[in-house]
């Protein structure tokens, strides 16, 4: 066997070529001369096979990226490393040479290609919504009975701002186009129904409260002939805040958290936690607020009751001994609530 490009003889041929010719003439990688790619112009994200993708990269990064797609690496290559370097930039094309370097039939094999990538400038889907107002779901922030306090509501702001920042990064549709104030409470217009939920959850993790969703039609698909649909979030916060004194099923107790699945309380006759599903909320009934509790001391004690003076009328009143009061001693200061007509150790104490 001889290779008819140097004439050598008795070697083993690779493609009709032996060993040094046909390393010679080997090519690590096949790319196209030219490459085009689109962009968005407002987020920087790349259309790739239908989707946009990969918002806010290094142009420099985006160009490599690009470049890579195109590229179509030989079966006998191992250990293949690509390096892009753009040598001139005229307006939207970019003037490329690809340095690949990689190991054919044990030998190390350097070269060199040279492309030429170009810019197509546009505005993606997402960042076309987001300019024109777009919206899919509004968050409806209420309060049963009340109307949502100025803490409250700052706390929300703060929440959505963070979530929607964290959200944003890899969800484009996670923007709020409105905020509007309204008597009743706030209505927050959200890009993505999703992230609406996705805000809501948040949001009843820390203060609990009652969800309620209203689907209404926004319009029709041209394309599919389906009605679209924008969705009402109705998130009701409790009437009472921590602190506040409920009676449920019979037992009386003062509110000590809420949070996306229930809201808990601590018996006020008795040492017990208990807890009620929201599910169940329009089954409570606030006896007492927080404002509502007041100071007074105790005068004596036996093994089956503390006596306290009434805070208005300093008469003494004898309150039946559990295991959350046992501790008390004579003398101490302690907070009570009267709930009809009924007065109440508290062991627990909230800023009011």
């Amino acid at each position: 066997m001889f290779c008819p490009k140097c004439g050598k003889e008795d070697v083993e041929l690779f493609k009709c070529l032996c060993k040094s010719c046909f390393i010679e003439e080997f090519r690590l990688i096949s790319l196209p001369d030219k490459i085009e790619f689109t962009i968005c112009v407002k987020c920087g994200s790349t259309l790739k096979r239908g989707k946009w993708k990969n918002p806010g990269l290094p142009e420099e990064e985006i160009i490599y990226n690009v470049v890579s797609d195109a590229i179509t690496v030989d079966d006998l290559v191992e250990n293949l490393d690509i390096g892009v370097e753009i040598i001139t930039i005229r307006g939207s094309i970019f003037e490329c040479i690809v340095h690949a370097s990689g190991t054919v039939m044990g030998e190390t094999i350097k070269q060199e290609y040279a492309v030429e990538v170009k810019k197509n400038k546009t505005i993606c889907p997402d960042c076309s919504k987001y300019d024109s107002g777009y919206y899919e779901a509004v968050i409806q922030l209420r309060a049963d009975e009340r109307v949502p306090s100025k803490d409250e509501i700052e706390t929300i702001d703060g929440i959505i701002i963070a979530r929607i920042k964290k959200l944003s990064e890899k969800n484009m549709m996670a923007y709020i186009t409105n905020r509007m104030v309204l008597k009743e409470g706030i209505d927050y217009y959200v890009g993505s129904y999703k992230v609406a939920l996705n805000l809501v959850n948040s949001i009843k993790e820390v203060f609990g409260g009652v969800v309620k969703e209203s689907p209404k039609i926004a319009g029709r698909n041209k394309s599919t002939g389906k009605d679209l649909y924008r969705i009402w979030i109705s998130l009701r916060l409790a009437k009472f805040h921590k602190g506040d004194f409920i009676e449920y099923e019979g037992n009386l107790g003062q509110i000590t958290g809420l949070n996306g699945k229930r809201i808990a309380f601590k018996e006020l006759d008795s040492p017990h936690t208990s807890s009620v599903m929201w599910r169940d909320y329009d089954r409570i009934k606030i006896v007492a607020e927080l404002e509502d509790t007041k100071n007074t001391t105790v005068t004596s004690k036996t093994p089956r009751s503390i006596q306290i003076l009434h805070p208005e009328t300093y008469q003494p009143i004898d309150i039946p001994i559990h295991e959350g009061i046992s501790g008390i001693e004579i003398g101490e200061e302690v907070p009570i609530v009267e709930i009809e007509g009924n007065l109440y150790i508290l062991k627990l104490i909230f800023n009011k």
